[in-house]
């Protein structure tokens, strides 16, 4: 596996902060109605994206069985973010997310877990792309938050990969939310979906690959990496 880097947290703030000072100009050219980012939501997945940089370096493996609970602590990080007071506020439905996630038939971690074991070897863009497809199309894999806790695991994917994760950007908003609505208006089961599911996954594997950063963008430089470790010894 390539060697781990750290996120530059503030390198991710300032991205998306960028798109929050623009959300309502963005969003004139998005196809749905999208609801603006908000300090709380922006605040909830920086926590996100910290915590899959530390999934990444322990070397936590999201698909294997034992750890398949985290990804219901990414989805209640967007949602609640790490405060335990409004865990306790949003427990009823943390608790009905959870049952949602383990017993849904159609949409549950089952299928995508399934889907992610059958594709092991497709490159990581098609891989990430794929589980994209499995987590937001219907029926989800969440009651709430698929669109970002999806995106968290697609940049958990890729920085497993050595690939920069994937951040919301000026750049790349529409080319983000357009898909993603076709994504979530599709169903994941049926006739249609055998052919017109794989294509969607191509497309959107082809955008995730185009749209990469450079790598030092939001990876911490060795020189600060350093320094970090220094300050946490």
């Amino acid at each position: 596996m390539p060697a781990k880097r750290r996120l530059d947290l503030p390198a991710v703030e300032h991205a998306l902060r960028e798109v929050q000072s623009r959300f309502a100009e963005l969003s004139r050219r998005f196809t749905e109605p999208r609801d603006p980012l908000t300090d709380e939501v922006l605040e909830n997945v920086l926590e996100g994206y910290a915590l899959i940089d530390d999934y990444v370096a322990r070397g936590i493996d999201l698909f294997e069985l034992q750890n398949l609970n985290l990804m219901l602590e990414l989805n209640a990080t967007v949602l609640c973010g790490r405060n335990a007071a409004r865990r306790q506020e949003f427990a009823q439905h943390l608790a009905a997310t959870e049952a949602h996630f383990f017993n849904n038939i159609e949409g549950g971690i089952k299928d995508v877990f399934n889907w992610y074991c059958a594709h092991r070897s497709d490159s990581v863009w098609k891989r990430a792309a794929g589980v994209y497809v499995r987590i937001l199309s219907k029926p989800q894999l969440f009651i709430e938050g698929n669109n970002r806790t999806g995106s968290l695991i697609v940049s958990y994917l890729l920085m497993r990969d050595g690939q920069p994760p994937f951040v919301l950007t000026l750049k790349n908003a529409e080319g983000y939310f357009n898909p993603s609505s076709v994504i979530r208006n599709s169903a994941k089961h049926g006739v249609k979906a055998l052919y017109e599911l794989p294509k969607i996954k191509k497309k959107y594997a082809a955008f995730l690959e185009d749209q990469s950063p450079e790598r030092k963008k939001f990876f911490l430089s060795e020189k600060k990496l350093a320094a970090e470790q220094r300050w946490e010894a």
